[in-house]
């Protein structure tokens, strides 16, 4: 037994080393969110003060510290002699988010195996290490990897309380539920807290049973979950208590409750579509496997996994602000779902299936026209940012095709290992092929490799801005790049600049100060890209002294 879950627990990690840490340093810092975690973070570092969180001299209050703590441990352990060159380097900071991307998989092996069959546990593992929107934020270095550990850990906890496995005690499994919880309040606020608290309303009402529930220890849990977040509150000055309460409560977290936020609006339904794409490639194993835990929603587990879902999905749904990653929490239970539909069915071909033929062939054209439909319209409306040759393009469609197509043909077994070669395939040519070639897009990264080019020791104190100022190029120069709102004519006599970036609609105004005060500029180079922040192209020249 030992041997075979040392080999699967082998295997989840070579896994994990392809799909999440192999490719981490391969594409520059993003805009906005990433940038802003990691220049908070470098700045922490910077200073010595890891008990405020700041963005330059502004202070950044929307989450609370944990991830920035992460982070700091991540790049300190990680850094070289040379600390300026090392703090700017994103894939130390990006680390941590793999890292719990790894943890992720092998919690929901490791704690699914004492709740579930241990196949479908393992089999579970491996779907969501596959999927494409772990992926993703498995190369991010922000919140959403990390709380998905815990909320791994914090639900399938639950589901052994909910199924009678874990019992009233104040054991290890006891410490482990309510330590994470307490734990996702320091990394992204009180998100897990109501998925848990959905998901139990939800049972209780359904069930009608409610006494499952005191097996948790709540009213010693909430004193655990209490001690953690405690310390963190009382070592905060008062003004960033302030600060958090209204910017990361009042105005991040319920104001998305209420309104949309930053133009992120969808109609009702986004999120489950987004789930058949961002569940690539195990999206051909959505509708059976869901239907096959309703048709054996008898079964405590199965009935815990939909109240997983269910609730979660359709609370997210009526929410206005949509981002697609809001719904990562519930891809563990999917994936379980998926991995037991798999040990179960794995001898028939999904054609085979006994669902409504018109609904099965419903489900897999429309799964096709709307991956096929996501693939155009990003290369459509980026073609301008690179060049791919045409048989890039017809490989890409063609691995997708195939790994619909197959599947009624062979065995669900082999199309499931099938899947994560496609996940490989999918993952590599992302993050080692197209999203690198996407010049156009890393204005910030250009930008910071002229200057670096021209002096590789420069100081981020000798340069400004005015313009183009997103989050990625500060952390790109460094934490003193001066940001200006306007051109006044009086300022390059307050201080002068080694390098100053304008954007091209202020040029006419820059370009009559320095001649009205004699200053010796000229262009260094010119950067043209698209600003995704802003959903525009800007064009920006850079100027150096004499």
């Amino acid at each position: 037994m030992k041997i075979k879950i040392y080999k699967e627990l082998i295997f989840l990690i070579f896994l994990s080393l392809i799909f999440n840490f192999s490719t981490i340093n391969t594409v520059p810092v993003l805009d906005r969110d990433e940038a802003r975690y990691a220049q908070a973070t470098k700045q922490m570092i910077e200073t010595g003060n890891y008990s405020s969180i700041k963005f330059q001299e502004q202070l950044r209050s929307k989450k609370p510290i944990g991830i920035y703590w992460l982070q700091s441990v991540s790049v300190n352990i990680l850094s070289e002699d040379n600390r300026d060159k090392s703090l700017n380097k994103i894939w130390k900071y990006r680390f941590v988010s793999s890292l719990f991307s790894l943890i992720s998989s092998i919690a929901l092996f490791l704690i699914g195996l004492k709740i579930f069959k241990k196949k479908s546990a393992f089999l579970g593992a491996i779907t969501l290490q596959c999927t494409l929107l772990f992926i993703i934020e498995s190369h991010i270095a922000k919140t959403d990897a990390v709380l998905l550990t815990f909320s791994i850990i914090s639900m399938i906890l639950l589901c052994g309380y909910y199924n009678g496995i874990l019992k009233k005690k104040y054991d290890f499994y006891f410490i482990i539920f309510w330590s994470s919880l307490g734990l996702s309040v320091l990394i992204k606020g009180p998100i897990l807290l109501l998925i848990v608290l959905i998901t139990t309303f939800f049972i209780i009402l359904i069930k009608k049973q409610w006494q499952w529930v005191l097996k948790t220890n709540p009213l010693i849990g909430i004193i655990i979950v209490s001690l953690i977040i405690i310390p963190w509150i009382l070592s905060t000055p008062d003004s960033e208590q302030f600060n958090f309460i209204n910017e990361g409560l009042k105005k991040d977290f319920f104001a998305k409750l209420v309104s949309v936020q930053e133009q992120h609006g969808a109609f009702f339904g986004a999120h489950s579509v987004a789930i058949l794409i961002l569940f690539f490639p195990m999206s051909i194993f959505l509708l059976p496997s869901i239907t096959l835990a309703i048709k054996s929603i008898k079964f405590n587990n199965n009935f815990f996994l939909i109240a997983w879902i269910v609730p979660n999905l359709i609370v997210l749904e009526l929410i206005p602000t949509k981002l697609p990653h809001y719904t990562l929490p519930i891809y563990p239970a999917l994936s379980l779902l998926v991995g037991d539909f798999i040990v179960n069915k794995g001898n028939l071909t999904l054609g085979n299936f006994k669902i409504s033929k018109i609904l099965n062939n419903l489900f897999y054209f429309i799964l096709i026209l709307l991956i096929s439909s996501a693939v155009f319209i990003c290369f459509k409306n980026y073609s301008s940012f690179f060049s791919f040759g045409l048989y890039i393009t017809i490989l890409i469609f063609s691995v997708f095709f195939s790994s619909i197509l197959l599947s009624f043909y062979f065995n669900i077994s082999k199309i499931f290992y099938y899947q994560i070669l496609v996940a490989g395939f999918t993952s590599i040519m992302i993050f080692c092929y197209v999203l690198p070639r996407f010049d156009k897009l890393w204005i910030s990264n250009n930008i910071g490799n002229i200057i670096l080019n021209d002096n590789p020791s420069f100081n981020s104190d000798n340069i400004a801005t005015i313009g183009f100022n997103e989050p990625s190029l500060i952390f790109t120069l460094g934490t003193k790049t001066k940001v200006l709102n306007n051109l006044s004519e009086n300022f390059l006599k307050k201080k002068t600049y080694r390098y100053i970036i304008v954007e091209k609609k202020y040029l006419l105004e820059f370009n009559r100060i320095i001649k009205n005060n004699n200053y010796d500029y000229y262009i260094l180079d010119e950067v043209s890209g698209f600003n995704m922040a802003k959903g525009k192209w800007v064009s920006t020249l850079i100027f150096k002294l004499k």
